[in-house]
């Protein structure tokens, strides 16, 4: 459903967070203030404007919700038209007041994270590698382009972090300096890329757009979409696992601890 363009148009009425909750503490508190204290992996929303209010109630997806028939764990999910026609009815009650090149920029914890992110979600990921006082020009150009209808929801973005990124370089080839717009292409795992195009922090509009389609355009046809048991079965084969700073797991309770049971132990380890 997500992937359909009748639901994508729905949801550009709606500011979409997702959150990382297992590289950060704050965004597992989050998830947990929605869950009324318990944690799970996926989750799902709807807030007022204010951030705060809960407009619908929480549950794994939005058929759950969003059009479902009845309530609880029988209830009947609804369809993709239910949904959207849900959404629309939401919308109906508020009106947008920013432009959409105003938008909040994407940015992640780490070069890390998004690097695997990117990998998992098979997009390009555009590295902004600069000074602290050079990262703030950028915004301007960024929101720009990245308001565009041939962009928005197509790549991913993340800003270096002079604490956390320092030696971002070590996992990217190709990349011939150390700082400008890096359009990366990650490898399966997400563990290494490959700097397939790169453009100086003085690049305008124009031409950092027409970087990223022409990139787009061939990372499509090289691009195979993965099969994600598939993805998985060579992951366990090859050893390879994902480390992230808040251990792996659901606290189904909602005792403050994660659960530890034949489902959810895995070494404080999660696997790609």
């Amino acid at each position: 459903m997500f992937s359909t363009e009748e639901f994508i148009e729905a949801s550009r009425a709606f500011v979409c967070v997702r959150l990382e909750t297992f590289e950060s503490k704050a965004h597992e508190e989050i998830v947990r203030k929605i869950l009324n204290g318990r944690f799970a992996n996926t989750s799902f929303c709807i807030l007022a404007p204010d951030g705060e209010t809960q407009l619908t109630a929480s549950s794994r997806s939005p058929v759950t919700i969003l059009g479902a028939k009845g309530r609880g764990p029988g209830a009947e999910p609804g369809s993709t038209e239910e949904v959207i026609q849900a959404m629309a009815e939401i919308t109906d009650n508020y009106s947008p007041k920013g432009a959409p090149n105003e938008m909040v920029l994407q940015d992640f914890h780490s070069f890390r994270q998004a690097l695997n992110v990117a990998s998992g979600d098979q997009r390009l990921l555009l590295f902004v590698a600069a000074s602290p006082g050079d990262l703030m020009n950028t915004k301007d150009t960024l929101q720009s382009v990245f308001a565009r209808e041939d962009i928005v929801g197509r790549f991913h973005l993340d800003f270096g972090s002079a604490a956390t990124d320092t030696l971002w370089a070590e996992s990217v080839s190709d990349a011939r300096a150390k700082s400008g717009y890096f359009i990366i292409q990650a490898d399966p795992f997400g563990r290494k890329g490959k700097a397939i195009a790169q453009l100086p922090l003085t690049a305008d509009k124009t031409a950092l757009a027409d970087a990223l389609l022409a990139a787009n355009e061939l990372f499509a046809q090289s691009e195979t979409r993965k099969v994600y048991a598939d993805h998985v079965d060579e992951g366990r084969r090859k050893d390879i696992f994902f480390e992230n700073e808040i251990p792996y797991g659901e606290d189904r309770d909602g005792d403050g601890e994660i659960d530890r049971g034949s489902k959810t132990k895995r070494k404080g380890k999660g696997r790609e």
